[in-house]
C-alpha cells in the first residue's frame, strides 16, 4: 500500500491524476487522504497551530490511520509539507513504514524559505490564490491558509528541527527536490545527508519547481519505483 500525504496547500484533489498513476506504476493500491482542514475534511480549529503539528499528524494521527485502514505495511509518498511529515511517520512507525519518497519535503527551513513564504501570502491576498484555493478547500481555504502560514512566517522558524526524527528513520528514503524550488532546497537536502543513516537517494532536477510530482513525473515515478525495490531488497 501506497499512503500519499499532501502538502500544506493541498488536498486530494490537488494529486490530479498521480494517485492512479502510482497505482499503474507500482501495482500498489493507493490511500490518499485529506489532512484535518483540508478538501473534505472538517475545518481547522486551532488557528494558528503550533509547529508541532507535524509530530502531532505523522505521530498519533497517522497511527489512527493506519489502524483503521489496517494497514501493515506502507510506503509513504508525500509532497512538501507532506513529504516532512512522511518522514517524521518513517520515524514514529518504523514497523510499518517500509519506504519513504518525498518530494521537495521542506525537512529544514532558512531564512530564505521564511521569507518566501511573503510571496505566498501576497499572492492569497491580492494574486488570485486564495480563489484557486477555494476550488478545492471552499468555506474551509481561509482557516487552512492561515493554519499553513503562521507557523513558518517568522524567523524564529530556523529553529525548529526534526534532525532527531531523520537520525530514527531506518527505511530507504528518495528524496526529490526542484533546483527552481522558490521556497530552495539545500537545506533540506543537507539535513538527510547530514542526519539520515538510512539508505538515501537524493535528486535535484534543474529547471523544476516544488512540484517535481508534477512537473517531472515520469522522473518521481521512476524514483519511486526505485526505493520500493530497495526496501524488498532489505526488508
Amino acid at each position: 500500500m501506497v499512503v500519499m500525504l499532501h502538502g500544506g496547500l493541498d488536498c486530494t484533489s490537488t494529486w490530479k491524476d498521480l494517485p492512479e498513476a502510482i497505482a499503474a506504476a507500482t501495482g500498489l493500491g493507493v490511500l490518499s487522504y485529506d489532512r484535518w482542514g483540508y478538501g473534505g475534511s472538517e475545518e481547522l480549529n486551532k488557528v494558528p497551530r503550533e509547529r508541532t503539528y507535524r509530530f502531532e499528524e505523522s505521530g498519533p494521527v497517522f497511527s489512527q490511520l493506519l489502524r483503521h485502514f489496517d494497514i501493515r505495511d506502507a510506503a509513504l509518498f508525500g509532497h512538501s509539507d507532506g513529504g516532512a511529515m512522511a518522514l517524521l511517520a518513517a520515524a514514529a512507525h518504523p514497523e510499518v513504514v517500509r519506504a519513504v519518497c518525498a518530494c521537495s519535503p521542506t525537512i529544514a527551513l532558512d531564512l530564505h524559505m521564511v521569507r518566501a513564504m511573503a510571496g505566498a501570502r501576497d499572492a492569497f491576498e491580492k494574486g488570485g490564490l486564495r480563489e484557486r484555493l477555494m476550488r478545492h478547500h471552499g468555506d474551509k481555504t481561509d482557516s487552512m491558509f492561515w493554519a499553513w502560514y503562521l507557523p513558518w512566517s517568522s524567523d524564529d522558524a530556523v529553529h525548529w528541527s526534526m534532525t532527531a526524527q531523520l537520525a530514527a528513520v531506518r527505511c530507504p528514503v528518495t528524496a526529490v527536490f526542484g533546483q527552481a524550488d522558490d521556497y530552495g532546497w539545500r537545506p533540506s537536502a543537507r539535513a538527510l545527508v547530514d542526519h539520515g543513516s538510512m539508505a538515501l537517494e537524493v535528486c535535484a532536477l534543474p529547471e523544476v519547481g516544488h512540484d517535481p510530482q508534477h512537473k517531472a513525473r515520469g522522473v518521481v515515478l521512476n524514483a519511486l519505483q526505485r526505493v520500493l525495490a530497495r526496501a524488498s531488497t532489505t526488508g
